[in-house]
């Protein structure tokens, strides 16, 4: 399970569910700056993802996210 916060922010939920929300959200700011307190708290996710082995130092998706690029 992975918790994150950031303000008014929270998640709770699976690893693979806190990849693609984070996935879901960078798509949807593509072009455009996110505000700050979002991209903080999509950095946090990405980190607690990186410490559970989810994302490698590059923060690219491990074998253990089970996807293919």
């Amino acid at each position: 399970m992975l918790n994150a916060q950031e303000k008014c922010l929270a998640f709770n939920g699976h690893p693979k569910d806190a990849y693609a929300f984070v996935e879901n959200v960078r798509d949807a700011y593509f072009d455009r700056d996110m505000p700050k307190v979002l991209n903080d708290f999509i950095f946090n996710i990405e980190v607690q993802l990186q410490n559970l082995g989810y994302l490698n130092q590059d923060f690219e998706p491990t074998e253990k996210l089970g996807i293919q690029l």
